[in-house]
């Protein structure tokens, strides 16, 4: 009688070897899902924080304007400020009020058109005049996979 030495794999052993290859392939493919996920929030909340410095510095450069000329209640930013046509250049003088509202309305446009959800994003310009300097807080808010996000910032 004569033993044959066993060449190849058998079935079985294939069969376990493609499940275990599966199963890390499937790891491999939700680890990427999470990644992309990780990854637009992080971009959404980068034109978040650019958005908010941007108003941040038209404020400062129209620092004759009363800071209450930029508070805005939250709501959409379409409806944020009124057009003046008044860009700040020396063609056109402004006084420092109307900047403050072309500046809003400016800036309302940018955030709409910035890449937020537009169905979902708002804004808010508050400033709190108890205190000596008024503090002027900066928000915008957005919905993100059914959660509520936002960025502020403030400033004196």
């Amino acid at each position: 009688m004569t033993i044959k030495k066993q060449s190849g794999f058998s079935l079985i052993e294939v069969l376990l070897a493609f499940l275990i290859l599966s199963i890390g392939l499937l790891g491999v493919a939700g680890l990427q899902t999470t990644s992309v996920k990780a990854s637009h929030t992080a971009m959404l909340r980068t034109i978040a924080i650019t958005k908010v410095q941007e108003l941040i510095e038209r404020m400062r450069s129209n620092s004759t304007a009363v800071p209450t000329d930029y508070a805005q209640a939250r709501g959409a930013a379409l409806t944020l400020g009124i057009n003046s046509n008044c860009d700040g250049t020396a063609a056109v003088s402004c006084a420092p009020a109307v900047l403050a509202a072309n500046d809003i309305y400016t800036w309302g446009w940018s955030l709409i058109n910035a890449g937020l959800p537009a169905t979902a994003t708002e804004a808010a310009v508050t400033v709190d005049v108890t205190v000596t300097p008024p503090v002027t807080t900066v928000s915008v808010y957005w919905n993100e996979r059914g959660q509520n996000m936002f960025y502020e910032s403030t400033i004196q």
